[in-house]
């Protein structure tokens, strides 16, 4: 299962950002593989639509799961008509956050 956090930079050591559709980077694990890999977002300087934008592309990257501050309107429209789960609430360096989540997950 591949899980995104919203990120202030690429990698593990970055802060976790709390906005989806705005955030600069997503660090997406493969929780099957453990590969990590960091992914630039490119919906962050988008005029509007950034949530939608950002959604689309972790959809397209097959994402199951988003971990993140908070969600916006348009990102919570496409969780909705997607299987996409949002864990909200969360904060700290990405690899804290992952840790926590495959620990509370079984994972």
């Amino acid at each position: 299962m591949k899980v995104a956090v919203t990120a202030a930079g690429p990698g593990a050591e970055a802060m976790m950002d709390d906005r989806l559709g705005r955030c600069p980077y997503f660090v997406i694990l493969n929780t099957d593989s453990g590969k990590l890999e960091s992914l630039r977002n490119a919906a962050a300087e988008a005029s509007s639509g950034a949530g939608t934008k950002a959604m689309q592309a972790l959809v397209d990257l097959g994402v199951k799961v988003v971990i993140t501050g908070r969600v916006g309107p348009h990102a919570t429209a496409m969780l909705e008509e997607t299987d996409m789960e949002a864990v909200t609430g969360r904060s700290g360096q990405v690899a804290q956050v992952l840790e926590d989540f495959r620990r509370e997950r079984g994972l």
